[in-house]
């Protein structure tokens, strides 16, 4: 048995490569593994104009329906983008969300894993889009105006991602050092690059995002590896 962790796969249908990596990687789990994923399994677009009737077509939703068919033990957690999916993941999946975060131990190490959003570091108007009023009024708009309104977020998130991530890393930095006597190992979602600090106490992993490429960390009873798969190879960091 090993388990499993990742997150943001912000799965949307008008980006399936997504759904097939998901797919791909879900279909190399055995029927005995756990999987957790931390948030941002589907992106605010999916939320708000995607999830009803055909979305539940999705590549990457039927491989963990079919995951969990198969013996496998999938716990979902929320993230910024797909808070109120829930009710709509247990109707799709069979599961809801377990909880905000979810303490586990593996070979005797002690893993406490969240999204990281609501840590301190997100800025007012990210906070504004995870509320109801924002996905009911975004999934309204005509489609050219919502297309233009997600290029310029993801433009935004470019600009400005290396700061982001700078001040995200110190502030769940921060986290992981207050939790030190609870766990051996914090895991976050959230941030969209992987790193993998060793050096601290507890152990801290950032997942990262699988918008160009497929991460995760696989834990078993000797070990815990983040691994990045990118242009169908698996690096290990």
């Amino acid at each position: 048995m090993a388990l499993y962790f990742l997150s943001d796969v912000h799965l949307r249908l008008d980006r399936p490569e997504r759904a097939r990596r998901l797919s791909r990687f879900v279909a190399s789990l055995g029927e005995s593994d756990q999987l957790v994923v931390v948030g941002d399994l589907c992106d605010f677009w999916f939320a708000s104009r995607e999830r009803r009737g055909w979305a539940r077509r999705c590549e990457g939703l039927l491989s963990l329906s079919s995951f969990r068919s198969r013996g496998g033990v999938l716990t979902l957690l929320p993230g910024n983008h797909d808070g109120w999916l829930g009710p709509f993941f247990e109707s799709v999946l069979g599961t809801g969300f377990a909880g905000d975060a979810i303490d586990l131990t593996v070979g005797g190490v002690r893993y406490r894993a969240t999204h990281g959003h609501r840590l301190g570091a997100r800025s007012p108007w990210k906070g504004a889009m995870e509320s109801r009023t924002f996905l009911h009024s975004f999934a309204a708009l005509p489609g050219p105006l919502a297309n233009v309104l997600d290029g310029l977020l993801d433009s935004t998130n470019k600009i400005t991602r290396d700061a982001i991530q700078t001040k995200h890393l110190a502030i769940l930095r921060r986290r992981a050092d207050r939790i030190a006597d609870q766990t051996d190992c914090c895991v976050f979602g959230h941030i969209h690059v992987t790193h993998d600090d060793r050096e601290g106490t507890p152990r801290m992993v950032l997942l990262g995002g699988w918008h160009d490429r497929s991460s995760y960390l696989r834990v078993d009873d000797h070990s815990a590896q983040l691994v990045v798969v990118e242009d169908g190879g698996d690096l290990g960091l």
